[in-house]
């Protein structure tokens, strides 16, 4: 009898720490409550379409080495996954869910086995090459280590893991915390480098200024195994003071804009892609700085710009806006809009998805913008907008690089401009993506740690 007694307390014992070793594990479905307003329903559609890109064209063969890999770019680049494309992918799957398009169990099924491919694959000190095989997951193209793309890998992974709870967040934090978030970081500066060569066993450049890596810093400040502490997000503060400006009209002074803290090239895309999982609506930095209203000002200063060179380029106009990094007559480019530093990146070219992923900022100009793209044949598709269009110049214009290409219209849909109109349409229409991504204690102690306080 003792003996049994024993072992029952035995057995009792070992449950408890099985449980109490598990990560904050959550039940499925059903501990978030998403309230989803009624939207335009062209807006929906576009949203939907983006989740079937990811569901569809992502490797869904349970038999494959590449199970879960996402493509960079649809129909082109056939066999090329981006690691930033599958974090976007591992998101679609609870706006799947949350919408119907999808069951749980099958989300559930392609978020544990994209989780599993994940902790297979190869990395560098955690973080992986930026452009992998969709069949093997080995690197393609040459391509860099990538911390941003990472970043944008890691985030999707755990709102994924935090939705589903259990053994997929389990696997979320397990990608997370072999993350060595210094060893991507300059020792003395305190700034991330952009890049890493296996080649050369080096790092190269620095992000020397604000862009589109503020979840960089959160995550990093957050790591349960290689936190970064705040010096990195105190150096870009100081960094990015030599770029605050206001946008100024040159027509006319009601389009002007209040100062805004505005990035090198003046891209569209780093005003976007950290507030799709950070909300900076409800809480300030430790200077008081607004990062919401510091992207609202940027969205309008890139739409007022758009009027005002209406008059010269066919694509821009105030139905027709969103300049940011895209395909375009020349190839990709990193098109952006003043204030800015660079400026030679400006040609007329429009992407859709700039301009939608931005209707939490202009819901109205967003809206409009989208029944104004999809009045173009040559830019709807299966999987929704394409990637961007230019129209070319007014009569009286003239830009060399222009001619024989226009009118321009991409051929493909790229996975991350597709991830950033879904997961910014879903906050717009319930909240949901800030809802869960806030919800994890990795991310609330990155930004306590970084002095963000409720407002």
């Amino acid at each position: 009898m003792k003996n049994k007694i024993t072992l029952i307390i035995l057995i009792v014992l070992s449950v408890f720490m099985l449980v109490a070793c598990q990560p904050d594990t959550l039940p499925p479905t059903g501990i978030y409550e998403r309230e989803a307003r009624q939207i335009d329903g062209l807006l929906l559609e576009e949203q939907y379409r983006a989740f079937l890109f990811f569901w569809e064209t992502s490797n869904s063969d349970p038999e494959s080495s590449g199970f879960g890999m996402a493509r960079d770019r649809y129909p082109g680049a056939s066999g090329v996954a981006s690691i930033a494309s599958v974090g976007f992918a591992l998101a679609a799957i609870p706006i799947g869910i949350e919408n119907g398009w999808i069951t749980h169990d099958e989300g559930l099924e392609r978020a544990l086995g994209t989780l599993d491919t994940l902790l297979g694959m190869t990395r560098h000190h955690g973080f992986y090459f930026h452009f992998i095989s969709m069949h093997t997951t080995e690197r393609v193209w040459n391509s860099e280590v990538s911390v941003i793309d990472t970043a944008l890998l890691v985030t999707g992974a755990l709102f994924a893991g935090r939705y589903f709870g259990g053994e997929a967040y389990a696997k979320a934090i397990d990608i997370y915390d072999g993350i060595d978030w210094n060893w991507y970081m300059h020792p003395v500066s305190h700034r991330y480098y952009m890049s890493y060569s296996p080649e050369t066993q080096q790092h190269t450049g620095a992000w020397d200024g604000f862009a589109e890596q503020l979840m960089m810093y959160v995550l990093g400040a957050g790591s349960n195994t290689h936190p970064t502490g705040d010096a990195s997000y105190r150096v870009l503060k100081s960094d990015m003071s030599r770029r605050f400006a206001p946008y100024i009209s040159q027509n006319n002074p009601d389009l002007n804009v209040d100062p805004f803290y505005y990035t090198f090239g003046g891209e569209l895309f780093t005003h976007q892609y950290s507030h799709a999982y950070l909300d900076f609506r409800q809480v300030l930095d430790r200077d008081g700085l607004d990062w919401h209203e510091n992207a609202r000002r940027a969205t309008q200063a890139a739409y007022n710009h758009a009027i005002d060179v209406s008059f010269r380029y066919r694509s821009l106009n105030a139905n027709s806006w969103g300049v940011s990094a895209s395909d375009g007559p020349n190839g990709y480019k990193a098109y952006g809009t003043p204030p800015k530093d660079r400026t030679d990146n400006m040609d007329g070219t429009v992407a859709p998805y700039a301009a939608l992923a931005s209707v939490i900022h202009l819901e109205e100009e967003a809206i409009r913008a989208a029944y104004h793209f999809k009045s173009f044949p040559d830019l709807w598709g299966t999987y929704g907008f394409k990637a961007a269009y230019n129209l070319g110049l007014h009569e009286g214009h003239h830009d060399p690089l222009l001619v024989g290409k226009v009118p321009y219209y991409s051929p493909d849909v790229i996975g991350i401009d597709k991830g950033i109109t879904m997961l910014m349409i879903e906050n717009y229409r319930s909240g949901f993506i800030w809802q869960v991504f806030m919800d994890i204690p990795e991310i609330q102690r990155g930004m306590e740690l970084l002095g963000f306080q409720p407002r």
